[in-house]
């Protein structure tokens, strides 16, 4: 279902999470490509966690995760750029000729989502930094560019524009509000959204701690405030990505079903009975268990 021409891709940031193993995968031992089949069945997207860890992965990589989905149509992956051009901020030429293999691979079977260039809170707002993201946006010209920022000093009234002349578009990033951190963008430099939904734990991003800052479960008044968020997008967005970051302790799974039952106005969504057993609330969202669950490829409609 379509409204205004606008497609919701709804998933988890990565798919090989070990507490999925408690929370979400039938079995303990699933190899990674059999664990991304079976994400496959429930999500229409992820984001690709190891590129920011290891450079050394390559579109040999990159076809294999488009094995493991074949016959899901619709599904894509989303790449999140290597630390060394976000957080060192080098641009190696063999890198970068790294990345836009897998890039490439993945477009070439319909698979590719965007490229995440997800900045630390240290970027801020300078001549230089704003060179350096020229920079990269000519590296990885020709590919869908989305850039998350940390530091508030970015949240100016020229950045959209700024984006757009550079190929770029904006991640709006859910975070707890914090003085100096980005706020919510609720605009778009594109006609492409994409959402990264971290939780609201104050104390853990204070903290700095990685697990601490994504352990978060949202409730029920917060799940409808992201749900307005999602039906504002319907009149300038053909595609929306929305990926629900509260990975510790795998509240990102009950996130992403929710979010899908918004998006399908409430009609009860495929939830396997790992989540159900961990998360008993999604009960309230989930359809019977069925061999062949259904891909979600929907719009919004309404938020409830």
């Amino acid at each position: 279902m379509e409204r205004e021409g606008t497609v919701f891709a709804i998933g988890t940031g990565g798919w090989e999470h070990e507490v999925f193993d408690h929370c979400f995968y039938p079995r303990p031992g699933m190899s990674s490509a059999e664990k991304l089949e079976f994400y496959s069945r429930y999500f229409s997207a992820t984001e690709v966690r190891a590129t920011f860890w290891d450079d050394r992965l390559t579109a040999k990589d990159a076809r294999e995760w488009a094995e493991a989905v074949r016959g899901r149509s619709g599904f894509e992956f989303n790449l999140k750029l290597h630390s060394s051009f976000t957080h060192t901020r080098t641009i190696r030429p063999e890198a970068s000729r790294g990345v836009r293999g897998m890039l490439q691979e993945l477009s070439r079977h319909s698979r590719l989502g965007s490229l995440l260039i997800q900045f630390p809170y240290s970027f801020t707002n300078t001549g230089g930094n704003r060179y350096h993201l020229v920079r990269l946006a000519e590296s990885f010209a020709g590919f869908p560019l989305h850039v998350e920022f940390r530091h508030e000093s970015w949240h100016f009234s020229g950045l959209m524009n700024f984006l757009k002349e550079n190929g770029l578009d904006i991640v709006s990033a859910d975070i707890p509000r914090i003085r100096r951190y980005m706020p919510f963008m609720a605009g778009t430099a594109g006609d492409a959204a994409y959402l990264r939904l971290h939780g609201r734990n104050e104390k853990g991003w204070l903290l700095n701690g990685y697990d601490a800052r994504y352990d978060y479960l949202y409730n029920t008044r917060e799940i409808r405030e992201l749900g307005k968020r999602l039906d504002a997008l319907t009149p300038r967005c053909r595609k929306a990505t929305v990926i629900a970051n509260n990975s510790t302790g795998g509240k990102s799974i009950p996130l992403a079903f929710q979010l899908q039952a918004i998006v399908r106005e409430g009609k009860p969504v495929p939830v396997p009975a790992e989540s159900l057993n961990a998360f008993p609330f999604l009960r309230q969202v989930a359809q019977p268990e069925t061999a062949e669950p259904l891909l979600l490829d929907t719009n919004i409609r309404s938020a409830v």
